[in-house]
């Protein structure tokens, strides 16, 4: 059991990395040609960042077009959805917060283009969208708690890098590729899972 679910992160991993890495070379290649390239610390801190976003989709179960395949005879939208904030408030509310920290505190500490609050925020709501949207088309609920408990997260992860910037200063100074590199990694992780990862292929 162990092997498998092993195989299945592996696997799950790869479906987000690829292509966030043949996005990340198109951007090495045309901005080499420009003469700018990023140092070692940016490349560090982007996989951690890969490596966060993976573990987000591990823990929210992100829909995929597999789960569509297999149950397309019941209709591709099969998840609930609450509309009604605080509807059932309980403990997944604060884990939500406690998981979307990170990416508060991660999107400015690597790109200089989020160190404003509102783009912070902006950013931690559009994530979580896109996940509770991809989990319209399996048995998971998309809930209205969630993307107030993941925005919240993000803001309090921002807090919290704001206050670690004034005490260590804002030391990532290299260049990043471009205002949207951020914005291609999140996108392409979520693409990624959603067109590649095919489990029931193991169990083949």
């Amino acid at each position: 059991m162990s092997y498998l679910m092993n195989e299945y992160a592996i696997y799950s991993f790869g479906c987000v990395l690829l292509p966030c890495l043949i996005c990340q070379l198109v951007m090495v290649i045309r901005a080499g040609r420009l003469g700018n390239q990023c140092g070692f610390s940016h490349f560090l801190w982007t996989y951690v960042f890969m490596v966060y976003i993976w573990m987000v989709f591990q823990v929210t179960g992100l829909g995929t077009l597999d789960e569509i395949l297999m149950h397309f005879d019941r209709g591709i939208f099969r998840g609930n959805i609450n509309l009604i904030p605080f509807s059932d408030l309980n403990v997944s509310f604060f884990l939500n917060i406690i998981m979307c920290m990170p990416f508060g505190f991660l999107l400015p500490l690597i790109w200089k283009g989020y160190r404003k609050i509102g783009r912070t925020v902006a950013a931690g709501f559009a994530f979580s969208v896109m996940i509770e949207l991809t989990q319209l088309v399996n048995m998971r609920a998309t809930d209205i708690d969630d993307l107030i408990a993941n925005t919240l997260g993000a803001f309090l992860g921002y807090l919290i890098w704001r206050a670690f910037a004034k005490i260590c200063g804002e030391y990532l100074k290299s260049e990043s590729y471009g205002k949207w590199e951020a914005v291609w990694y999140v996108s392409m992780s979520v693409l990624g899972t959603f067109f590649l990862y095919h489990p029931s292929f193991l169990w083949e």
